[in-house]
């Protein structure tokens, strides 16, 4: 007589607060990227200090007009690419033989994706503000010491530059290389697939005439996320009123997250 065979017993996949804790856990395991955040703070610190001290005081006083925030944000473009790097290689680390594990304790692929996508957003607005922060506290030590205006931490206009263009351009170039890291399985890849579309478009501008330059370059998300820091001019290319920037922004970060949700589950971690 054979024996029946007892049905294996299925082990539900964990709920979302795990897989969100076990992301974490595995995010501050990984030693590049404390090392890599450190660096980014110190980045804000240094050039922040170094451009202070050597620019001529044109270039780094407080002028009137969008020009007054462009002295705090001197490392900006360094500490946004260097996050960017970080958030794609927290994707690209599953096909480098973390996914082996990750997808056997997670069967549920889209659970993982959106929980690192979520720490990724958080992470780029924490990581922006203490830039910001850090940025700002250089820049201004080194204009009070060198008898030179500083920012008017009073003015509106300049809290909300502050507040929202490093951080949230952290938060949203991040999770675009990430989503990208999904769909070319490498973080280098996805940094510079995300830089070509973020900033090929506005230097092919010049080449391409006024038609182009006055319609494309301001729907790109760092143009968008501009015009919502309030540093884009109204009426230049690259200006969006507000709610179409947050659009925008939106709209390219829904874009580019279901193309990697609907490319992960179909991938092989290998």
């Amino acid at each position: 007589m054979n024996a029946r065979k007892m049905p294996a017993e299925r082990v539900p996949s964990p709920g979302w607060p795990v897989t969100l804790r076990s992301e974490w856990r595995k995010l501050v395991a990984l030693r590049g990227v404390l090392l890599g955040v450190g660096a980014i703070l110190a980045v804000a610190v240094v050039v922040g200090l170094f451009m202070a001290t050597v620019s001529d005081p044109a270039d780094v006083e407080v002028a009137d007009g969008q020009s007054q925030y462009s002295a705090v944000f001197f490392s900006s473009g360094l500490t946004i690419w260097a996050y960017a790097f970080l958030a794609a290689t927290f994707l690209a680390i599953e096909f480098q033989g973390a996914g082996e594990s990750t997808f056997v304790a997670t069967a549920r692929r889209g659970r993982v994706l959106v929980s690192k996508l979520v720490l990724i957003g958080i992470g780029g607005l924490v990581v922006g503000l203490l830039t910001s922060a850090l940025s700002l506290a250089s820049i201004q030590s080194v204009l009070t010491a060198r008898g030179l205006q500083t920012l008017d931490l009073s003015d509106p206009a300049v809290i909300r530059a502050l507040l929202v263009l490093v951080p949230v351009s952290m938060a949203v170039q991040g999770l675009l290389a990430a989503s990208f890291a999904v769909l070319v399985r490498s973080a280098a890849l996805a940094v510079v697939v995300t830089g070509l579309i973020s900033i090929l478009p506005v230097r092919i501008a010049p080449i391409l005439g006024e038609t182009y330059s006055a319609t494309v370059p301001r729907w790109l998300p760092g143009a968008a996320v501009e015009s919502l820091a309030g540093v884009a001019e109204p009426g230049s290319y690259g200006y969006l009123a507000m709610p179409l920037a947050a659009l925008c922004v939106l709209a390219w970060l829904a874009m580019a997250s279901t193309a990697a949700g609907w490319r992960l589950p179909r991938t092989d971690i290998r």
